[in-house]
C-alpha cells in the first residue's frame, strides 16, 4: 500500500528536482572561461583557484541531491515505522488522539536520522576535506564532526517534534490541517528568530561584545545617521574554526545583533569595515529578518495546499500504516517542493541583499571602498565572484561580487 501511495507524488517533481540536481552537477564539470569584467579586478591564477574549489562543490552538491532523492523514493517504499518499530510502543490498528503524536514523533526521527546519514559524506566533503584543501578550515575533523552532530541533533529535534504535531492536527482537523501547520509554522519561526542568537548560535561558536573604541565610534556613527538604535554588536570567534571573513544580522526585537567574524575585524580596514556594518544595519532597517520569516511561512503554506490539491483524499483518522503512507507522502512532497522552489528563495535573498547594499552606499556615500571591500573579501573567502549562470540562478543568495561591485560603479 506504501508503495501504491508514494507513486502518486507529482512525477513534475521527482522530474524537475532531478533536473536541478544533474544541472547542478554538470555546471561543475563543464569548462569556464574568465570574462573581461572578472579580470579587470582579478588576476587569472586567482579565477582559477576559486574555480578549483567552486567547480568540486558544485559536483558534490548535485550528487548530494541526487543521492538524497534515492533515499527519499526509498523511504516512501516502504513502511518503517508501522510494521516494525509501531507494535513495539503499540501503535498499530486504528489511529488514535493519543498514538498520533507519538507516531508522528517516530517517523519525524527517523527521517531525520536516515537523511544525517545519508547526507554525513557529501556534507564532510563538502564542509571540511575540501575547505581544508583550500585553506579555509581551521578546525580538526572531530571538532568538525562535533558540529555536524549538534546540528544533525537539532534537526531530529525539529523533525521528530514537527513530524509529531502534523500527525495531531491532520487527525484532530482533517480539512483544515494544512492551515493550521502553517499558522504554527509561523508561529515557530518567529520564536526561533527571536532565540537564535541566545540559544542556538552560542551552541557552535563563542560571542564576546565588540571592544574597539574606533569601531564602536563607527556603529554609534552608522546608526545615528541610520536612524536605528544599535546597543550591541557581537565579535564572533570564528578564527577558532575558518579563515573566512563574514558577518550577519540575526534576531528580532529586543535579540537584534549585528555579529562580526573576528576574521574580519582582524585582517581588514576600518574603511571596509565601515561598508559591512552599514550593509548589516541596513538588513535591520529594512525588517529583512521579519519578512523573510513571512515569506517563509507563505511558501509553507503554497506548498501545503498544493499537496491537497494533488492529494485531496489525504487524511488521517484511519489506520497506522495508511498514516505513515500520508505522512511519509507529505515529506516527500515538502522535500521535492523546497528543492524546486529554491530559485525563488534565492531570488528574494538576493533582493534583500540588494537593498542592503544600496542602503551601505547611501550611508557611506563612498563606492570606491566598498569596491574594495567586495574585491578584499572575496580574495579573503576564495569566492566564485561569477559563478555559472545556474548557480547563480539556483543557488546563490547574494548577487555575485561582479553584479555589486558593477552597481556600486
Amino acid at each position: 500500500m506504501g508503495g501504491a501511495f508514494s507513486r502518486r507524488i507529482p512525477a513534475f517533481l521527482w522530474t524537475v528536482a532531478l533536473a536541478f540536481a544533474f544541472l547542478c552537477l554538470l555546471s561543475g564539470i563543464l569548462p569556464r572561461k574568465a570574462s573581461q569584467e572578472a579580470l579587470r579586478y582579478f588576476d587569472a591564477g586567482f579565477l582559477e583557484r576559486s574555480w578549483a574549489r567552486a567547480n568540486p562543490a558544485y559536483v558534490n552538491s548535485g550528487l548530494s541531491a541526487l543521492v538524497s532523492f534515492a533515499a527519499l523514493y526509498l523511504l516512501t517504499r516502504s513502511s518503517p515505522v508501522s510494521a516494525r518499530i509501531g507494535p513495539v510502543f503499540r501503535l498499530s490498528g486504528d489511529v488514535s488522539s493519543r498514538g498520533a503524536p507519538v507516531f508522528g514523533l517516530l517517523l519525524g526521527a527517523l527521517a531525520s536520522a536516515l537523511f544525517t546519514l545519508v547526507s554525513l559524506p557529501f556534507s564532510a566533503y563538502g564542509g571540511y576535506f575540501l575547505e581544508k584543501a583550500f585553506g579555509m578550515s581551521r578546525i580538526s575533523f572531530g571538532s568538525w564532526l562535533l558540529d555536524y552532530a549538534k546540528g544533525s541533533l537539532l534537526d531530529l529535534v525539529a523533525h521528530g517534534v514537527g513530524g509529531a504535531f502534523v500527525a495531531w492536527v491532520m487527525f484532530r482537523f482533517p480539512r483544515r490541517w494544512h492551515i493550521i501547520a502553517t499558522a504554527a509554522f509561523l508561529a515557530v519561526s518567529v520564536v526561533m528568530s527571536a532565540l537564535y542568537p541566545l540559544v542556538i548560535a552560542p551552541i557552535f561558536n563563542e560571542f564576546h561584545p565588540l571592544e574597539d573604541v574606533a569601531l564602536l565610534e563607527e556603529v554609534r556613527n552608522l546608526s545615528t545617521a541610520a536612524g536605528l538604535q544599535v546597543d550591541q554588536v557581537l565579535v564572533m570567534n570564528a578564527s577558532a574554526k575558518t579563515a573566512r571573513v563574514n558577518a550577519y544580522f540575526a534576531g528580532i526585537g529586543r535579540t537584534r545583533q549585528v555579529v562580526l567574524y573576528d576574521t574580519l575585524i582582524e585582517t581588514r580596514p576600518l574603511h571596509e569595515i565601515r561598508f559591512v556594518l552599514a550593509h548589516e544595519l541596513g538588513h535591520w532597517r529594512h525588517g529583512h529578518v521579519m519578512w523573510g520569516t513571512l515569506l517563509s511561512a507563505l511558501g509553507v503554506l503554497v506548498c501545503l495546499v498544493l499537496f491537497r490539491m494533488a492529494r485531496p483524499d489525504a487524511r488521517a483518522s484511519f489506520r497506522y500504516s495508511d498514516l505513515e503512507n500520508c505522512l511519509l507522502t507529505l515529506f516527500a512532497f515538502i522535500v521535492l517542493f523546497s528543492y524546486i522552489s529554491n530559485p525563488v528563495s534565492c531570488y528574494v535573498s538576493r533582493s534583500f541583499e540588494k537593498t542592503a547594499d544600496a542602503f551601505a552606499l547611501s550611508l557611506t556615500q563612498d563606492s570606491e571602498s566598498f569596491i574594495r571591500s567586495q574585491v578584499n573579501i572575496a580574495k579573503s573567502n576564495l569566492t566564485d565572484v561569477q559563478p555559472p549562470p545556474f548557480i547563480r540562478w539556483f543557488a546563490w543568495t547574494h548577487p555575485t561580487t561582479l553584479e555589486r561591485i558593477l552597481a556600486a560603479e
